[in-house]
């Protein structure tokens, strides 16, 4: 047998080995799961994606370009370019959205999503080099968040049709939880710098939500959040006693871009604890000494103590926008975004951002 066959047959021999070992055996699972695995493999072979949930006129016409125009046209820098590229959390590894199962399950994460991967290589995520614009240093990310790249459906979850139209893109830790904070009185310092450049602040609509941090337990209900709702920041703590607490942190006046014009720098110190006497929540806004948000009490139940940080931009209520191009334009900037064990060893990890 001459030389290049051989090759030929080895080579198709290991990738069909490789692909059986990637084959889900549906036995594995359960029920409901192979029901949500049938429903995601159909929807695959008809061509579902987020564009069906969207008037076709709304559609975005030059993808390759419509994100790096975003970032010129807001930086006044005729031809810039965005890098694609996952934003880092300081302090710990990340990963995108839709890899959060965890254990034998990971390996079928393409096959349980119905838009496959995350989904930034159009620069939808991305690094922008421009000491005269960041926050500090001479780099930070531009987030955008196009209602027509939401999720049909991964695993059970139907991000199209959630909570009026959501959409994911943001940077999560790569860890199933977060280590500082998945314990009884776990403590974690985390700070980011955040600007509504485009289609963020609608002080008139109530149901457009635009989350820039959570940590994310077990379930529906959130440890916190920092959100961008009605043109204004504010802060979310779910577990709180003796109901949900809300908190305004900060507001903006609204440009012609549905944005604003300065960066926010935003401090947070959390101790994650299911007692009343331990737990703490307290927030700063831009550097001040005292803290615009300072609560003590449960942040967690016993069964949801274990979250997740992300950062980046989580969308609700993109159905419910008047102008339906705002939902496919929304942008935020965020700068040293980071979390740390103590005060002293995040502001460390910022300052070593870019050196």
């Amino acid at each position: 047998m001459k030389p290049v066959y051989s090759f030929f047959l080895i080579f198709f021999f290991c990738l069909f080995q490789f692909n059986k070992s990637l084959a889900i055996n549906l036995s594995d699972y359960s029920k409901e799961e192979q029901k949500q695995y049938k429903e995601i493999k159909q929807m695959k072979k008809v061509g579902v994606s987020g564009k069906d949930w969207i008037d076709k006129k709304y559609w975005i016409k030059d993808k390759k370009n419509f994100y790096h125009n975003i970032a010129a046209f807001h930086t006044g820098i005729d031809g810039l370019r965005i890098k694609k590229k996952q934003m880092p959390i300081l302090g710990i590894k990340v990963g995108g959205n839709w890899n959060w199962k965890s254990g034998k399950k990971k390996l079928n994460q393409a096959a349980f999503s119905v838009i496959g991967g995350d989904i930034i290589e159009n620069g939808e995520m991305g690094l922008i080099k421009s000491k005269n614009h960041a926050w500090h240093g001479e780099e930070f990310y531009q987030i955008t968040g196009s209602y027509e790249n939401c999720n049909p459906q991964y695993w059970e979850f139907r991000e199209c049709d959630h909570h009026m139209g959501s959409i994911h893109n943001e940077s999560r830790d790569k860890r199933k939880w977060t280590k500082l904070l998945s314990k009884e009185g776990g403590e974690a310092w985390i700070h980011f710098a955040t600007k509504p450049v485009r289609n963020i602040l609608f002080p008139f609509n109530k149901s457009r939500n635009f989350h820039i941090m959570q940590c994310h337990p077990k379930g529906d209900t959130i440890t916190f959040m920092i959100t961008y709702k009605k043109g204004q920041l504010k802060a979310n703590l779910q577990f709180s006693e003796p109901y949900e607490k809300h908190w305004l942190l900060k507001r903006f006046k609204v440009n012609e871009y549905n944005g604003a014009d300065e960066w926010t720098s935003v401090t947070i110190h959390l101790i994650n604890s299911t007692k009343s006497e331990k737990g703490r929540f307290r927030v700063w806004i831009d550097g001040n000494e005292k803290p615009i948000v300072d609560y003590t009490g449960r942040t967690a139940t016993k069964k949801r103590l274990n979250c997740f940080i992300a950062s980046g931009l989580y969308i609700n209520g993109a159905q419910t926008a008047i102008d339906k191009n705002t939902s496919q334009d929304s942008t935020v900037w965020a700068d040293a975004v980071a979390i740390a064990k103590t005060k002293e060893k995040l502001f460390k990890l910022i300052e070593k951002k870019d050196k």
